[in-house]
């Protein structure tokens, strides 16, 4: 089985956390959708205090999550069990906070590998915290229970978690809405994003395009997408990633182009300013050359 724990923490004590989480200096460490590299840890740290400033400050309300990812006892090495519990962290993270700041360590000092991780309670540079339900949250630990039941057969078949049907309110109004065979936001989105990037010449005519439906796009890293009505969508889970990176370097074609093109005008202009004023000369001299003859 896996399990999965979550502290919440009403205080900005990034600092404290991180300080515990890497005691041990060789612990392999990760991080999703931040700048900076995890062993720089005063800007690490304060990438995290800089995105918690975009919330409202209340007594009580949470900052952070504390959350541990760990495997039962078995018999694989401590690399194949570290290799594992990463790519369940990685599942993990995208399902419970994929446009999150988060930070991870591996801890091998304990009878079995488990994982710690720091994860910011609101989006990037968004004003509102993202709290999941108990029941969104149980979703979250079946679905990765599944996962790993699904593809890592070394390890003993779990159900821990049992299986829930999925309320959350965004899917499941989606659902409803696919069932009645309208579009769902998401869909909606999409098709106005790829009729964008096919009508689009230039990256100003592309936001702008994009500003003129309501929606603005951000890039934070390796992260890129759009926003819409305070809620983050990315490009590569609107499955436009690939266009969207290929119509990029349209418009880097396009825009060299033109400076090429303006490049060969001004040089034409200057090869023409330069002829004239040759020939103006050239006239001048025959001129004075003809006024000496007379004389």
């Amino acid at each position: 089985m896996i399990i999965i724990k979550s502290m919440s923490r009403a205080n900005t004590s990034f600092s404290q956390l991180y300080d515990y989480l890497t005691r041990d200096k060789s612990s392999y460490t990760f991080s999703r959708n931040t700048y900076t590299q995890s062993n720089n840890r005063e800007e690490f740290i304060n990438e995290f205090y800089q995105n918690a400033k975009h919330l409202k400050n209340a007594r009580g309300k949470v900052y952070m999550y504390h959350e541990v990812l760990s495997l039962e006892k078995n018999d694989l090495s401590k690399e194949r069990e570290k290799e594992i519990l990463l790519d369940l962290a990685e599942k993990y993270l995208f399902q419970r906070a994929e446009d999150h700041l988060a930070f991870g360590v591996v801890h091998e000092d304990k009878e079995h590998t488990h994982i710690h991780l720091m994860i910011s309670s609101n989006e990037i540079e968004q004003n509102k915290r993202v709290r999941l339900s108990k029941q969104e949250y149980a979703d979250v630990q079946n679905r990765l229970e599944n996962y790993k039941n699904q593809k890592y057969k070394e390890l003993s078949q779990s159900s821990l978690y049992k299986d829930k049907k999925d309320l959350s309110k965004e899917k499941q109004k989606e659902q409803e809405l696919k069932n009645r065979g309208a579009k769902s936001i998401k869909d909606t989105i999409k098709e106005n994003l790829e009729h964008t990037l096919k009508k689009a010449t230039s990256k100003t005519y592309f936001d702008n395009h994009l500003k003129s439906l309501g929606y603005e796009a951000y890039s934070r890293g390796k992260t890129q997408g759009i926003r819409y009505k305070g809620k983050s969508y990315r490009f590569k889970t609107l499955g436009l990633e690939s266009q969207y990176k290929q119509t990029l370097k349209e418009f880097e074609k396009n825009t060299h182009r033109k400076e090429k093109r303006q490049d060969f005008k001004d040089e034409k202009v200057k090869s023409k300013k330069y002829y004239n004023n040759q020939h103006k000369q050239q006239s001048y001299y025959e001129k004075e050359v003809e006024e000496d003859l007379e004389l």
